[in-house]
């Protein structure tokens, strides 16, 4: 076994031997710019590797060298430029591009998905659906136009009109994972759990080594109570992902609830040791030591997580939750610096302003209080969206507008609708076939068992040993880790951390 010294050692070589080939992969391609200055692929894979190397320049000079050389008719460099723009925060320049891939090709589907994903991310939500009704429009069918829709409209809680969309993007591509584990994931917050768990084995047999859906497979089964299908997932996933740190996370969640602290411990220890610069690592396992009642070594592990890196989500997450933390030890001006700095990195979080706003109703400041939730709604960002597209939208949708209408039935039964779920996503369905040509093979399964409790169709055992060749009977985790694994940072003293972190945002610093 390496020891870590060794692993940092083939990592820094394998850095350098990285910096060597991508010099020469500079050298090629400039080369082939030269020589075939037409052809627009080599400024597309030259601007991408300059971009990955944070040379912004070079790359955007790259991308308007290779527009000029193909007279601006190549929707790849316009697409990638306008990915770069984007990255950069040049929001107009970037929908400029965008648009100017789609004039170059109306078929070029990444230039109006991209378009569409910059304004949800500005908000626009008509404007990313009309994107992508024209994605569907000019390009046919596509997975990800497909998936993006379903997304917006399980937002929505448009049940039906997600499922339709998720339909469609798995049979678009039945080896998308991703697909299969959103589409997932909605039927989870409708309970069908008996699909969600369908839909999961749909999404490990496209991608069996995929760690995402090992770990949100486990995570589900955690949640309606399977606890040793959870941890066999979870464990299966760590054995195809060694070096991930999430699913040994989850692990340590698990076996911490339903296990030992101290077995959790070991795991938390493990995960921090794979990647130390994993946030959440830090912040689960400083939860777990504060609800043990070690409170130190918990103000110690969310120190080590604010120490990475204090401006993320996670940051956010990680001073909420040392603020409750100080206020439940009775430390009340610390807990307030500690909310106050959670919402100058994220001031959307409706549960960091109702705990403070708590904190003061407990305190007999119900002004105070009452000013706090005022402001949270006063500037929080309300994105509205708009349903009179969906008339429009189905009429371009290529299925015929019957089986659509039937889709967007509201008044079905639940137990109906996963009956019918089930139907779609049988193993007998064959893509673009008709939704009542699946038979009644899968239906006859769900029984009245809602919560999930019943047999799924993989045989898991034989699935890990044929495609993955996994012993069932012999899964573990290595629970070794160095000699004495890296205590939690003892870095800066606690004031340092609670100070505010500087922000724009006037209204949440003058608290």
């Amino acid at each position: 076994m390496f020891s870590f010294a060794m692993m940092n050692l083939v990592d820094f070589f394998g850095e350098k031997i990285a910096a060597v080939n991508n010099g020469f992969l500079l050298c090629g391609f400039f080369k082939c710019t030269s020589y075939w200055p037409e052809d627009g692929r080599p400024y597309v894979a030259l601007g991408k590797i300059l971009s990955k190397q944070s040379k912004t320049a070079a790359a955007r000079a790259v991308y308007e060298k290779g527009c000029q050389a193909t007279q601006g008719e190549n929707p790849y460099i316009w697409q990638c430029w306008a990915v770069l723009e984007n990255k950069m925060g040049n929001m107009r320049r970037a929908r400029e591009l965008f648009d100017a891939a789609t004039v170059a090709d109306k078929r070029h589907v990444a230039a109006w998905h991209g378009w569409a994903i910059l304004e949800l991310k500005q908000g626009n939500v008509k404007k990313a659906r009309q994107l992508l009704a024209k994605g569907l429009k000019f390009c046919g069918g596509n997975e990800y136009v497909y998936q993006t829709l379903a997304l917006l409209e399980a937002k929505a809680n448009r049940y039906e009109q997600a499922q339709y969309l998720f339909r469609q993007a798995t049979k678009c591509n039945p080896k998308s994972c991703a697909s299969w584990l959103a589409w997932a994931q909605l039927e989870m917050q409708k309970e069908n759990n008996l699909v969600a768990r369908k839909l999961f084995e749909k999404a490990v047999q496209a991608s069996p080594k995929n760690r995402f859906a090992w770990h949100v497979w486990g995570v589900f089964e955690s949640n309606i109570g399977n606890i040793e299908k959870a941890r066999k997932l979870l464990t299966i996933g760590h054995a195809l992902n060694p070096r991930d740190p999430v699913l040994l996370q989850s692990l340590a969640l698990l076996e911490y609830k339903h296990s030992t602290a101290n077995l959790a411990r070991v795991l938390f220890r493990k995960a921090s040791e794979l990647d130390p610069r994993h946030q959440p690592v830090w912040i689960a396992w400083g939860w777990m030591e504060w609800k043990e009642g070690n409170i130190p070594t918990a103000r110690e592990l969310y120190q080590k997580a604010l120490s990475i890196d204090s401006t993320t989500e996670s940051a956010a997450r990680c001073l909420q939750a040392w603020g409750v933390l100080e206020q439940r030890a009775g430390n009340l001006s610390a807990a307030r610096r500690l909310f106050r700095s959670s919402l100058n990195i994220n001031s959307q979080s409706y549960v960091t302003w109702m705990t403070w706003a708590k904190l003061e109703d407990d305190q007999g400041n119900n002004v105070r209080a009452e000013e706090i939730r005022n402001l949270y709604f006063q500037q929080r960002t309300e994105v509205v969206d708009d349903v009179s597209w969906v008339t429009g939208f189905l009429d371009i949708l290529d299925p015929a507008v019957d089986s659509i209408k039937k889709l967007l039935n509201m008044d079905q039964d639940p137990y109906k609708k996963a009956q019918e779920a089930l139907r779609n996503i049988s193993r007998g369905e064959e893509k673009g076939g008709d939704d009542s040509s699946a038979g009644n093979s899968s239906s006859n399964n769900i029984g009245n068992d809602k919560e999930g409790g019943g047999s799924s169709g993989l045989d898991l055992d034989s699935f890990i040993k044929e495609r993955l060749s996994l012993d069932a009977t012999k899964l573990d985790v290595n629970l070794e880790t160095s000699a004495a694994g890296p205590a939690p940072w003892r870095g800066q003293s606690p004031r340092s951390i609670w100070k505010p972190v500087k922000s724009n945002r006037k209204n949440v610093a003058k608290f």
